[in-house]
């Protein structure tokens, strides 16, 4: 199976008449000792010290989203192996996906195709020259060790996405920006079933 990963940020502002005491964004222990000086009349000075700080800085809260998009490729991202969802366990499988030394990966051409026409969706920037990383980890659903991903030359980067906001959100335009699009090997699947003491 093949996914594409999607990085963008998602920077909301509030209007000016929110009360920055009650922002979301504000860490949680001003807000805690804000609350707490309110109620003790000895700590009203720095209840008001407090306040007036909170009122200097410019918050804004910066969201990241990591979204992934499975393709609908008829062969695993990195070897010829079919990809049929619901087969029995461990029957698609070669040398490359259980990592045996000396397997090289050849990457999936559609992969790449799905990467280009979403990064040129994205209004992103394409790079010319991109290569792949081996993260390891270890996870049951990975037992060959690693992960094939894309870390410091993604496949797109640095573009931008405009959407149009409801009126309730005061209308216009807003454009988010797309921080990365690279490619990378989905994990294996484990069932847990309900009954059984084990897991496939």
């Amino acid at each position: 199976m093949a996914y594409v990963s999607i990085f963008f940020r998602v920077p909301p502002k509030f209007p000016s008449s929110f009360p920055i005491s009650q922002a979301p964004f504000v860490p949680y222990l001003a807000r805690r000792a804000s609350s707490a000086s309110a109620s003790a009349s000895s700590s009203q000075t720095h209840s008001t010290t407090l306040s007036k700080s909170l009122q200097q800085e410019n918050y804004e809260a910066i969201i990241g989203i990591e979204t992934h998009v499975q393709l609908s490729t008829l062969t695993k991202a990195f070897c010829s192996c079919p990809y049929h969802y619901g087969s029995v366990p461990n029957t698609h499988i070669c040398p490359v996906c259980m990592g045996l030394p000396g397997c090289l990966p050849v990457l999936n051409s559609k992969v790449i195709e799905f990467a280009v026409k979403l990064g040129l969706a994205l209004n992103c920037k394409l790079s010319l020259r991109s290569k792949f990383d081996r993260k390891q980890y270890f996870y049951p659903d990975l037992p060959k060790g690693y992960q094939i991903s894309q870390f410091d030359v993604p496949i797109a980067s640095h573009g931008y996405l405009d959407v149009d906001l409801p009126v309730e959100f005061g209308g216009g335009h807003r454009r988010f920006g797309i921080t990365r699009v690279h490619m990378e090997e989905d994990a294996g699947k484990l069932i847990h079933a309900a009954s059984g003491g084990y897991s496939q």
